[in-house]
């Protein structure tokens, strides 16, 4: 099978070069038959996705878990498999791949949220506005490892909580909310562990419903998550689900795998085992230790 390598050269600038020429040397090394799709003003990374729509490919998305959202929503309902390079600001999908997955191809969950599709975690809320905060996220001027902290504390204290009604296993959750953050992976923010108990293939996702509380508590909580202080927080409601549904009063954005989504409904549908996702710990450690 062809691997494709899928690489945005608008995110990647300066660092594109090099990367192409790692990714070669390894491909080579590996015996790889390959080739690598560079994307350009004429033609986007999801033009590049269509023109493989009839073929039967390993699409590896080179960048961080919006890249690959883009790649995978390409690719649904094909006979190409979705890959990965970690190469950006968050790699949480890796980090989950790393603790949960041993195989090079694994059918996994599938998440379809509205119209559009993840396999990491969404989220909704205080989570969602830190997430989408481009300019610290992906600032250059801001350290990779405290892009997700600067953004949590330009939002902590301007944030105002949403009602939402949730409805899900035959029950509703109205509430004034914090946060929601549906897990089929494990991590988000750029190394926060917060579905301590999701795997990727087990049919149902996690769903962490957090109510409103005061802004020391807020704090306390997310910053605690990483350490599970959320798991047996009285402000958590937890469940696994196969679907659900969440409504807003008002159009809110959701952060989903790193892209961003809006809307005031929110319908989420888990589809089991509905994607093949290729994890390549070999591929990625070659690329990465070429010079």
């Amino acid at each position: 099978m062809k691997y494709i390598f899928l690489l945005n050269r608008f995110s990647l600038k300066k660092k594109l070069n090099p990367l192409v020429k790692r990714i070669e040397e390894a491909s080579k090394k590996l015996k790889l038959d390959y080739k690598i799709e560079i994307n350009s003003r004429e033609e986007s990374t999801e033009d590049i996705v269509e023109r493989y729509k009839k073929k039967s490919c390993i699409l590896l998305a080179v960048g961080g878990d919006g890249t690959i959202n883009r790649v995978l929503n390409g690719i649904v309902g094909t006979k190409n498999i979705l890959g990965f390079i970690p190469y950006g600001t968050g790699n949480d999908l890796y980090r989950s791949c790393q603790e949960l997955l041993k195989e090079k191809e694994n059918k996994i969950d599938l998440v379809k949220i509205n119209d559009k599709y993840f396999i990491n975690v969404a989220c909704f809320g205080i989570d969602a506005e830190i997430g989408n905060n481009d300019d610290m996220i992906h600032s250059k001027w801001i350290p990779e490892s405290q892009r997700y902290n600067m953004s949590l504390v330009a939002h902590f204290l301007k944030y105002k909580t949403k009602k939402v009604k949730v409805t899900y296993n035959n029950k509703e959750w109205i509430n004034d909310m914090t946060t929601i953050v549906i897990c089929n992976g494990r991590y988000y923010g750029g190394g926060y562990k917060v579905g301590y108990t999701a795997k990727l293939n087990n049919g149902s996702v996690d769903l962490y419903l957090i109510d409103k509380m005061n802004k020391l508590r807020m704090a306390t909580l997310i910053t605690g998550m990483n350490k599970g202080k959320h798991e047996n927080s009285k402000h958590t409601t937890k469940a696994k689900i196969k679907e659900a549904r969440i409504e807003f009063e008002e159009e809110v954005e959701a952060n989903i795998d790193g892209e961003q989504l809006k809307s005031k409904t929110f319908d989420i549908k888990v589809i089991p085992k509905g994607i093949t996702l290729y994890y390549d710990q070999e591929l990625i450690d070659e690329i990465n230790k070429v010079k």
